[in-house]
């Protein structure tokens, strides 16, 4: 066993240079393997890129094959009384929806992108409301919820579009988790009991201010964000 004698890493028997500071390899005990293959490639190559396309037809195949498969199961094993292959045939349309189009549309904007995956989602719940016999629910709760995630997606990836920094980010993120939570309580208690009052998202947004503030006094200070970053290596 050899080490590097300018950076002290751990070195491969076939190693003849030092592959992190590149210093030649001497050791009189054990000389360079020349034989065996080294544990590393000695060539840089491209791994080819996936073809789009076809993934999306796997994709495409797989869902619809479990659709079948249960809509066939369900007719023949308990009959059109209970219809619980809609579920699985609606969660195989949300899939496709939130992964096929993204596949074969490269250049989609950000926002045709949450506007396919929220009326995606949208729909399914919606499917759910049908076949359980209420709709109350989704009108007051579900869908107002579903364009609230919508609009917290957006949000964030306007953010990241900028390219902030990493504490940066993660305050946005924050912030967002905070506002979703206010916005869920909101509507939550308006279809449960008709009225507003706000308990839970006050104190989970609370919390998230209060992870923000510290992050912030620190995103304020060079000196003291140098010192974060030569303490947790980011």
């Amino acid at each position: 066993m050899s080490y590097c004698v300018q950076c002290g890493v751990e070195l491969d028997s076939t190693a003849g240079r030092c592959p992190l500071c590149g210093t030649p390899v001497y050791n009189p005990n054990q000389p360079v393997d020349r034989t065996s293959p080294p544990p590393f490639p000695a060539i840089r190559q491209e791994v080819a890129p996936i073809d789009r396309r076809e993934l999306a037809v796997a994709v495409t195949a797989v869902l619809l094959s479990a659709s079948v498969f249960c809509v066939l199961l369900n007719l023949i094993l308990v009959g059109r009384s209970v219809p619980w292959s809609a579920y699985v045939t609606g969660a195989a349309a949300l899939l496709w929806c939130w992964s096929v189009p993204h596949l074969l549309a490269r250049r989609l904007p950000v926002w045709a992108r949450l506007a396919i995956d929220g009326a995606a989602l949208a729909l399914y719940l919606l499917l759910i409301a049908l076949l359980t016999g209420g709709l109350g629910w989704y009108w007051s709760l579900a869908l107002p919820v579903t364009a609230a995630l919508c609009a917290a997606s957006l949000a964030l990836c306007v953010v990241f579009r900028k390219k902030p920094s990493l504490l940066s980010a993660f305050m946005a993120v924050i912030l967002c988790i905070g506002l979703f939570l206010l916005v869920l309580e909101f509507f939550i208690d308006f279809t449960v009991s008709g009225s507003y009052r706000p308990f839970w998202s006050l104190i989970a947004f609370g919390a998230c201010l209060a992870l923000i503030a510290p992050l912030l006094v620190v995103r304020l200070r060079p000196s003291l964000r140098s010192e974060v970053r030569r303490r947790f290596h980011f």
